[in-house]
């Protein structure tokens, strides 16, 4: 089990952003096939996490700041302001921003018995900074 933050993001964190990202894109109408195009994935992901196949160990769609950030990178992309590398960029962001505000500490804890979520600083402390 991953007991660096750095995998514990890219495993569960980056998809379940991505998974809100593509389910704000599908209310905006906008095709599946469309969306893996200007997300850079395939079709093929993007219906695995329409079904809620990849993304769902964890859920930060109760939390507002997350979810404004999700709303308004899905804007960003329906309208095609965001593409590459930007898009990259942002939806790191967003990765950090769930990072440093202390969302995944619960999971870290499941995979990581060593880690105590009162006390570890490690997220705030390293992320804080990069995504203002």
């Amino acid at each position: 089990m991953p007991k660096n933050i750095f995998e514990l993001a890219y495993r569960y964190v980056e998809p379940s952003i991505k998974r809100l990202i593509v389910l704000k894109l599908v209310e905006k109408n906008i095709p599946p096939i469309a969306i893996a195009e200007k997300l850079g994935v395939s079709p093929s992901l993007v219906s695995r996490y329409m079904k809620g196949e990849r993304g769902m160990f964890l859920d930060v769609s109760k939390n507002p700041g997350i979810m404004e950030r999700v709303e308004q990178v899905s804007e960003k992309i329906a309208r095609g302001e965001l593409e590459g590398v930007s898009l990259q960029i942002e939806v790191n962001k967003v990765v950090l921003k769930t990072l440093a505000d202390k969302h995944v500490c619960g999971l870290h804890k499941l995979v990581d018995e060593t880690v105590n979520p009162v006390t570890c600083n490690i997220c705030p402390t390293l992320f804080a900074e990069a995504i203002k």
